[in-house]
């Protein structure tokens, strides 16, 4: 009894602890520019206003936009290509696959940072900089390794005799995979998904680097744009943090009910 209190007791201290940033951030976007940074936690007066001047001023309808277009259309791509080629390294027997896919997963060590002015160079080189293209492509292949490595481990603990039974009734290899592997596979394709959209959302390095109009900005870009090097409007910039952080939150929520529906979807009745 004693050791489940106390279990409980740390969950909730850990639960605050981690809470804490967030409660900051969400104090400071709802206080004056005079209290912005003189003020610990939430003061007296509450300026939700904030919320209205940011989306106004940081232009969010266009930021807003122009990330959903990005990380959308760059998961969706990463999703698809990824899990046709987690499905030929796991149950597709060809020489060389192995070799292959150990090759995809180098890109796992490699940062963004790391290339970033030869990928400039190759972008300028394809006509692609500065615009969205050179960010979607960028974003699938260094999305791609991960995406690989956790789709095969999960297409492998997926049983031979379900393929094996398909392949017997004469489906084919493309029929196998979306009629048998996607709709066991919804929780991976959810935590893959999570994962990329996350990723590819809070990207900055590169976008930063590969978009050179204002009008082509992601959300990070956009609002590190209006940090300057003597003032601030921290208030406002805290505003658009929480502003642009519900996507993620309602993504999560959306695929935390589709993570549940896959695991019980996917269950093997004896």
């Amino acid at each position: 009894m004693v050791k489940k209190i106390f279990k409980s007791i740390l969950i909730y201290l850990l639960g605050i602890i981690f809470l804490l940033p967030v409660i900051w951030v969400f104090s400071l976007s709802l206080r004056s520019k005079k209290d912005a940074l003189s003020a610990i936690f939430f003061t007296r007066d509450l300026h939700f206003e904030n919320y209205y001047i940011a989306w106004k001023t940081f232009n969010f309808s266009k930021l807003f936009m122009n990330s959903l277009i990005v990380t959308i259309i760059s998961v969706f791509l990463t999703l698809v290509i990824s899990a046709l080629a987690a499905y030929s390294f796991a149950r597709l027997n060809y020489k060389g696959s192995n070799i292959i896919f150990y090759i995809i997963l180098l890109g796992i060590m490699i940062p963004p940072a790391a290339v970033i002015i030869p990928l400039f160079i190759i972008m300028k080189t394809l006509g692609l900089y500065n615009s969205h293209y050179s960010l979607i492509f960028s974003y699938i292949a260094f999305g791609l390794p991960i995406a690989v490595l956790i789709l095969r481990g999960f297409f492998l603990s997926i049983p031979k005799e379900l393929i094996e039974a398909a392949r017997i009734d004469g489906s084919s290899e493309i029929g196998t995979f979306f009629r048998i592997i996607i709709p066991l596979s919804k929780p991976a394709i959810a935590t893959v998904t999570i994962f990329l959209f996350m990723q590819n959302w809070n990207e900055f390095i590169l976008a930063l680097v590969l978009l050179k109009d204002k009008v082509l900005y992601t959300l990070p870009v956009g609002l590190a744009n209006f940090v300057g090097q003597w003032d601030s409007p921290w208030q406002l910039v805290a505003a658009g943090v929480i502003i642009a952080s519900l996507p993620i939150f309602i993504v999560y929520l959306l695929i935390q009910d589709l993570f549940v529906k896959g695991l019980t979807a996917g269950a093997v009745k004896g």
